[in-house]
């Protein structure tokens, strides 16, 4: 309850007033909350939201990994009631405090797990969860995946110790696994390099037997991936099918290595370590967790104030090895010889691991400085003359630059927090080896310098409403538009000049667009800009501030400048085709797309083989009647055999029918779903069946009856000798 009310108090801004916003940046209005919104929306009509029809013809929304589609905190979000049509601001902002909550509550658990007291852990919680990395980096799907952290290492201390090794360690390696839920891989895969850098220490420094190091790792990797599964594999299937911008010159698949010159981007620079004490922000993560966490943990170390304090400086060390990325040999020889290591490119992310270690350090620090022991009085007045100096020497610097540069000073405050931290904890160090302070005062000291210092970073990004809102305020601009597109007949698809509207509009007011800030399909991103293809996907509007390749006069003027736009010679949503050939060269794919669409509308291309098709003087009828997120239904009457195209996105999670009877999916014109359709009157229905997650879910079920059965007979394992 603590934890809670410390989570509300620090970012109070948000929770306890409607001033301010940590949402206004483009990537949380122009894809995450629209994605919130998509899922949602399906949610409350009962549906798992795992395909999005809204984008690129429609996209595995589990399979892109940060809808987060599986992750139990999101359901509770899609669950609260709409505010104004839209999912509420104010519900995601709770949902925000929830992830650092859990966060800052796991960091606690691993504290007393550790042996540390109620106080310390209760530090090490709001370390952790309230500042540093996961206090400061604002996208939610990737926090889901780093508040498991805490717990993960929980367990494989545990293993580590030699407390039946064999199930802590599968323990903790399903954690990791569910971690991947959450929304993104980078950092459950970074806690699992900790895990392995553990076991290396404990091998090297710690005797455990080679033998068993493996064993336990073994049983990590598996259990990560077992219960990982259900987003692993069909991510796995999406990727395989979809490209990533990534920063390099091109897009890369799956299979693909991501360039090592794109780690140059989104690698820690040896200048920024002093931010885990000087207070800013940092591109690749902000690392900072402030002048009292850093020198308690320091003097745990100094005083080897527990056996556990050794492997977490390890893991520390190594966190800021690999953090720095590209400015360092060893993180270029992990991504040469480590497979999936390359899919993780914000190396500097790993400054997370540094904070939870640091934060876990100070624990023993704080519980050692409140013991009082008498060995600690020499490294605490060691400690507290470093402190007053380092204030002395920065503090003397800015005095120095306010003599020269005069109020140029005010522009730069973290130097003088800089110089206030080291005072304020060198002051707790004297104060702790000079005279006997009461306990409480002391806690009371620790705890208000910790808050001080994280509350002079995190937060202070946030946007407040004074200033405007500008980029969330995109998100009601056009509700004209909607509400006109909304009146309108049939099934079509809209664009929009990204200019003008960037954010995810089919996603916020439910409406089929042709692109889209998300993932995308490589046989989609392949033709879209080709001749005729969006007019194939249906796009019968555009939504812009002038016409593009549409009609010259808007059928709609809208408030905000932007109007809609017919898009002449769209095709129906479904239509029937009585020719098919095999393309010559799928590298030049575009070409095949340029040639007159009355061509187009009869006659489809393939890949692959080509179906058997009957040519007849008979005219067809197809039409839509029933549309979904995950089903499609169209009525044919075909003259003879033929193909029915729907003008959705093949992919191969989609299943087909026909009056009943199941029938294979084509790749039409390579990028659309096809059926071969006979003679007659048929209903045709697609629908989604990933079985790449149910297989995932079965596998996340044989995680969870391993470590039952492991927890009934733990396997005798000699981790150490004489053990």
């Amino acid at each position: 309850m603590l934890l809670f009310v410390l989570t509300v108090g620090v970012y109070w801004k948000i929770t306890l007033t409607s001033q301010y916003t940590w949402l206004n940046s483009p990537d949380h209005v122009n894809q995450i909350l629209p994605w919130m919104e998509e899922e949602a929306a399906q949610w409350k009509q009962g549906r798992l939201p795992i395909w999005d029809m809204h984008h690129w013809g429609g996209q595995s929304l589990i399979g892109q990994d940060q809808p987060g589609v599986l992750f139990p905190l999101n359901w509770l979000l899609w669950t609260i009631p709409f505010s104004n049509g839209h999912i509420a601001l104010a519900a995601v902002n709770w949902y925000f405090i929830l992830i650092h909550y859990f966060a800052a509550l796991f960091a606690y658990l691993l504290a007393r797990d550790l042996g540390q007291s109620k106080f310390a852990a209760v530090c090490v919680g709001a370390a952790f969860g309230l500042s540093g990395f996961m206090g400061n980096v604002n996208w939610p799907q990737m926090l889901n995946g780093g508040m498991f952290a805490p717990l993960v290492l929980l367990f494989a201390f545990r293993a580590l110790e030699g407390k039946r090794p064999v199930f802590h360690m599968s323990v903790a390696g399903a954690l990791a696994g569910f971690a991947m839920w959450g929304g993104h891989h980078q950092l459950p895969t970074f806690t699992l390099l900790a895990v392995g850098f553990l076991l290396l220490f404990y091998g090297v420094f710690r005797g455990l037997r080679m033998k068993a190091a493996v064993l336990m790792g073994a049983a990590c990797v598996t259990f990560t991936v077992l219960a990982g599964a259900p987003q692993l594999l069909p991510s796995y299937e999406y990727w395989s099918h979809a490209l990533r911008w990534v920063g390099a010159k091109n897009a890369v698949g799956w299979h693909d290595k991501v360039p090592y010159v794109v780690f140059n981007l989104y690698s820690l620079n040896p200048a920024q370590l002093m931010n885990f004490v000087l207070p800013g922000w940092q591109p690749a993560g902000t690392p900072y967790v402030g002048v009292a966490v850093a020198a308690l943990a320091l003097l745990a170390v100094a005083t080897r104030a527990d056996r556990k304090a050794a492997p977490l400086a390890a893991v520390a060390i190594a966190g800021i090895v690999y953090a720095l990325g590209s400015f360092s040999v060893f993180h270029g020889a992990l991504y040469a010889i480590l497979p999936i290591i390359d899919k993780s490119r914000s190396a500097g992310f790993a400054v997370f691991v540094v904070d939870l270690a640091l934060a876990a350090l100070a624990g023993f620090g704080i519980d050692g400085l409140l013991s009082r022991g008498a060995e600690w009085s020499n490294v605490l007045r060691t400690g507290a003359a470093i402190l007053f100096g380092t204030g002395a020497v920065v503090f003397g610097l800015v005095v120095g630059r306010l003599a020269f540069q005069g109020d140029k000073v005010l522009d730069r405050p973290e130097f003088a927090m800089l110089a206030l931290s080291c005072a304020a904890t060198g002051v707790i160090f004297a104060a702790t080896c000079l005279t006997q302070l009461p306990a409480a005062v002391l806690q009371a000291a620790i705890a208000a310098v910790m808050l001080f210092e994280i509350g002079s970073v995190t937060g202070q990004l946030y946007q407040p409403r004074e200033q405007g809102w500008k980029l969330v305020d995109q998100l009601v601009a056009h509700d004209d538009l909607a509400a006109f597109l909304r009146k309108q007949p049939g099934t079509f698809r809209i664009d929009k000049n990204i200019q003008d509207v960037p954010y995810n509009f089919g996603d916020w007011y439910g409406f089929d667009e042709a692109q889209g800030y998300a993932g995308v399909t490589a046989n989609v991103i392949g033709v879209i800009f080709a001749p005729h293809s969006r007019e194939m996907l249906g796009v019968e509007y555009d939504l812009a501030r002038a016409p593009r390749d549409s009609d010259g006069e808007s059928v709609f003027h809208g408030k905000s400048g932007v109007n809609v736009y017919r898009v002449p010679d769209a095709f129906p949503r479904a239509w029937s085709v009585h020719s098919a050939r095999r393309i010559q060269d799928p590298n030049h794919r575009p070409d095949d797309f340029d040639v007159p669409r009355e061509q187009l509308v009869s006659s489809t291309f393939l890949e692959g083989a080509v179906p058997a098709l009957a040519t007849c003087a008979g005219l067809d009828s197809v039409a839509v009647r029933q549309t979904g997120e995950t089903e499609f239904m169209v009525d044919a009457k075909m003259a003879c055999r033929g193909m029915v195209v729907v003008g959705n996105t093949y992919f191969p999670g989609w299943r087909a029918e026909v009056d009943g009877k199941a029938a294979p999916v084509l790749e039409a014109y390579t990028f659309l779903t096809g059926i071969v359709v006979d003679q007659g009157e048929h209903r045709v229905r697609l629908w989604y069946r990933p079985v790449y997650l149910f297989a995932g879910c079965a596998m996340a079920a044989l995680a969870l009856l391993g470590l039952l059965a492991l927890r009934r007979v733990d396997p005798v394992l000699a981790a150490y000798p004489g053990s």
